[in-house]
């Protein structure tokens, strides 16, 4: 730049900043506080100005988990990139007391700083003069307000007359507490400082560094400064909490405890002896050590958004997920430990370690991660069968992805709703089978070399989707392109399957979009996928895989002569839907006595979805499910009765709701009945479910009165001896007999809401509070309801309520009818960030006066609260789909229904 134009750019600079102290400054004379409004100056939207970099953050807070309020002090060390006046900064439902800055040249240089107010979600630091390119150190004092009601931002939660305060920051909510440049890609170095209750202890994401007295019932604690981390990871918790030692474990011997209530350490003895087997196996995989200098697990009364969360070192949990009483100890909660456990730590390398650069990719985060926890669980456990979970996943990905508004899992993130709305089953579910399947592509070498190798580059900073595709890129740049069909373009291939013998056998392939039954058709819509089919008769199998890319192919059969039956998908983990022709199905029979019988969970599973999505009539799937009600894998018989059980009751016209009822009992009453209400020592987490699934589905749907009779028995006797029913099988019980109690539901009703208001225990309130809304009465599911807007109740457990009450179609038109009269309400009681989920709770509607009540309960929930519009769209899209199901399959199921003797 010449001379001449360097003192022109001054001079127009001189200008600029003086317009701008006309339009900021002078209304700032008129406000309170010292406070300036924004005026016309620009004010970010979501994303913050790239102009200003933050290096590291000293933050001292002032935090006791008994008041609502807290108060703060920052220092932000930033690096000035581009001459600016003013420092755009995240702060939400902060009251900035005052703020300057500090040149960090020599001298120090300190300057005033005038707060302007520009958003919800965003401040400005207005200086007198422009920021020279350089250092600077940002100082804010500040207060803030501690939750009661929301679970995110700084929170606290009582348990046994005890307050803690626990933070939880992911996605945006370290605003809430740090005025911060709060977006995933500005990392730096945190060093925190609080000041608590002298009889209380402080947690955070690093250890200790030192402790001393304050004033008077106080005491600081001063923690290390940490590696660069975003702030959505940052994590501290205050109370009286006791510490369980989970030893020591990995390459550098990381040392490991458990966090709990006071009074609970003893509940954490199987975290405390898993852990950090977990982490070594993790290790292991990564082929680097853990990269924090601790790993902490704390427990907290109630989540509201997510069970757990992957703070650097100082993982938090909803207590039911990490603590349990030797009643409540069961194989159901060992697998659920280990499955969240493996999945938050394999998230201190992928998303702590490397994070993502924007939220579009945080399928890079929870996928990987999800993935990750299978992997893990599979190598610890293999008994635990993690492949007929991981088909599950599928199965919970298709359910969104089929709808025509359904989102892809990479996507651009530009309003706020957006991000919040990305913790779906679209990230976590199809992101996990996406990877499976294209593990499978590479292979589990070659894929974990490319793990690897994306690790070792971006340690420390931020990565996109295109980093972790060149990573895997490295030992098959085709797996590319094909990777990017599924992760950037929504929707499940649908993939029909007939089998050509009129010369040598061939299979004849045809792939398009899934979608929900009266949907025209998207035309030319292909993906690539390695597809795998076994084929054979009823002595041997054999099996030919290909690679499917074309709209129509034919895959050429290794046999002599045409095979008595042909399956596709057999694990179930392909991430496409095969349907088949119905003489195939027909066949299936004769493949028993080669197929193992977990060979059926997936191949359930997919019948149940083109079933209810109108592909398949029911008429052809539901004898299949008859026939593996026996099966002995109990993974493939839970899907056997989830099928038998996915028949809308709107479907069933009255005439043939007994028709209906008998079919159930028929074929699935036995094994409901030998199972039983109450679970068995020794029965592994798979029995536990079928349980679940098949005794509620037959004392119900089925009308089995014997069934529903011995429930109301067992529910009466543990209202007096608690020990009669174990804990694993008390919310079946109870909601079993409260949905059948006849003359008896009010003093049943009344006995479990006088319980439900003295229990000490939130794991027993969470099963009676279930009961409550399982009664059947209008007249006492309304008084259940009302619980949600009862002060004396929780009100993160008390939502609950809803969703139970919205899933079952006996109380969701009156539970509609409640939530429409009662919404401001229940929008105050609530925690916001639970109150995008209510579209989706109701959604399995299929009558047009249910359609209406939906509507008109939840059509002004969008504008309220994040990621409501997207979650609306998606429930009336699947509910619209529903009544379309009954338009066009319900006249021929009900003509079957009347057929059967």
């Amino acid at each position: 730049m010449t001379a001449a134009a360097y003192d022109r750019s001054l001079l127009a600079r001189a200008l600029r900043v003086a317009a701008t102290l006309l339009l900021v400054v002078l209304p700032a004379l008129h406000a309170a506080d010292g406070i300036a409004q924004a005026g016309a100056t620009s004010v970010p939207g979501l994303r913050l100005p790239r102009d200003v970099v933050p290096l590291a953050y000293d933050a001292r807070l002032r935090v006791d988990p008994n008041d609502d309020a807290f108060s703060g002090v920052i220092d932000i060390t930033v690096r000035v990139l581009e001459p600016t006046d003013i420092v755009w900064l995240n702060a939400k439902k902060l009251t900035i007391l005052d703020a300057q800055g500090a040149i960090l040249a020599t001298p120090e240089e300190v300057l005033p700083a005038t707060v302007l107010p520009g958003s919800d979600d965003v401040i400005g630091l207005q200086f007198a003069r422009v920021l020279a390119a350089g250092e600077v150190r940002l100082s804010l004092r500040y207060t803030g307000s501690i939750q009661r009601t929301s679970g995110v931002g700084l929170f606290r939660q009582q348990e046994a007359s005890r307050w803690y305060a626990v933070t939880q920051f992911e996605p945006l909510d370290a605003r809430r507490v740090f005025p911060s440049f709060d977006e995933p890609d500005r990392k730096a170095t945190w060093k925190l400082t609080l000041t608590v209750p002298a009889a209380m202890r402080a947690f955070a994401n690093m250890p200790v560094e030192a402790e001393r007295a304050a004033e008077k019932g106080w005491r600081e604690v001063s923690f290390q400064r940490s590696p660069p981390l975003p702030s959505y990871l940052v994590a501290f918790a205050v109370g009286e909490f006791d510490v369980r030692d989970g030893g020591r474990a990995g390459v550098n011997n990381t040392p490991i405890s458990i966090i709990t209530p006071k009074g609970r350490a003893a509940e954490a003895a199987y975290a405390a002896t898993h852990t950090g087997t977990i982490l070594a196996a993790t290790e292991r995989y990564f082929g680097r050590p853990y990269p924090f200098p601790k790993l902490d697990l704390l427990a907290y009364p109630l989540a509201t958004f997510g069970g757990a969360m992957e703070n650097a070192g100082l993982i938090t949990y909803t207590a039911r997920n990490l603590l349990a009483r030797p009643e409540e100890m069961s194989p159901r909660f060992e697998q659920r430990f280990v499955g969240i456990t493996a999945h938050e730590i394999a998230h201190m390398w992928f998303g702590d370690y490397v994070t993502m650069a924007w939220w579009n990719d945080l399928w890079l985060n929870e996928s990987f991660a999800s993935w990750m926890a299978s992997t893990i669980t599979n190598e610890l456990r293999p008994d635990w069968s993690r492949d007929g979970w991981r088909s599950r996943q599928r199965s919970v990905a298709m359910e969104i992805d089929r709808l025509v508004t359904a989102r892809s899992i990479r996507q651009p993130v530009t309003e706020y709703g957006e991000v919040r709305a990305a913790f779906d089953g679209i990230t976590y579910a199809k992101g996990e089978t996406i990877l499976t399947m294209f593990e499978q592509w590479l292979g589990a070498d070659k894929f974990r070399e490319g793990v690897r190798r994306y690790i070792g580059k971006h340690a420390w900073g931020n990565a996109t989707a295109e980093d972790f595709f060149a990573a895997l890129a490295a030992d098959d740049d085709a797996l590319v392109p094909a990777l990017r069909g599924f992760v950037e373009r929504a929707g499940v291939p649908l993939l029909d399957v007939a089998l050509d013998c009129s010369g040598p056998p061939v299979l004849k392939l045809a792939q398009q979009r899934f979608l929900p039954v009266g949907t025209p058709p998207q035309k030319g819509e292909k993906w690539a996928f390695p597809a795998c089919f076994e084929f054979g008769d009823a002595k041997r199998g054999r099996q030919v895989c290909a690679l499917v890319n074309e709209a129509t192919q034919v895959v050429r059969l290794p046999a002599g002569a045409c095979p008595q039956w042909v399956v596709a998908n057999r694990g179930g983990l392909g991430y496409y839907l095969p349907r088949l022709t119905p003489a195939l199905y027909a066949a299936l029979p004769q493949a028993e006595p080669v197929l193992a019988p977990a060979d059926y969970a997936g191949l359930l599973g997919d019948l149940a979805m083109l079933s209810g999505n109108g592909a398949l009539a029911f008429e052809i799937v539901l004898p299949i499910a008859a026939r593996q009600a026996v099966n002995a894998d109990a993974q493939a018989a839970r899907r056997a009765y989830e099928l038998a059980g996915s028949v809308p009751t709107a479907m069933v016209d009255a005439a043939n709701g007994p028709r209906y009822a008998a079919w159930l009992r028929n074929h699935f009453g036995d094994r409901a009945r030998a199972l039983g209400w109450l679970a068995r020592k020794g029965e592994s987490p798979d029995v536990l479910r079928l349980r679940d699934t098949a005794v509620a589905l037959v004392a119900d749907r089925g009308q089995d009165t014997a069934l529903a009779r011995k429930a109301q028995q067992l529910a009466q006797r543990w209202l007096t001896h608690r020990s009669a029913i174990p804990r694993e099988s008390l919310q079946l019980v109870l909601v079993g007999a409260a949905r059948s109690g006849g003359k008896d539901a009010p003093r049943l009703f009344d006995a479990l809401l006088l319980l439900v208001k003295s229990s000490k225990d939130a794991n027993e309130r969470r099963d009676v509070y279930a009961a409550l809304v399982a009664f059947r009465d209008p007249a006492l599911l309304t008084r259940a309801l009302a619980i949600i807007l009862e002060p004396q109740f929780h009100a993160r457990e008390a939502g609950n309520l809803l969703e139970d009450a919205f899933a079952d179609p006996a109380t969701r038109p009156t539970a509609l009818a409640w939530f429409a009269a009662n919404a401001p309400a229940i929008a105050l009681a609530t925690p916001p960030e639970m109150q995008a989920a209510f579209p989706v709770w109701a959604s399995d509607i299929c009558t047009g006066a249910e359609r209406a009540q939906f509507v008109a309960a939840f059509e002004a929930l969008p504008t309220q609260r994040e990621g409501g519009a997207r979650t609306y769209r998606e429930s009336l899209e699947k509910i619209d789909g529903c009544l379309a199901l009954r338009r066009a399959r319900q006249a021929p199921f009900n003509a079957y229904l009347g057929a059967l003797k």
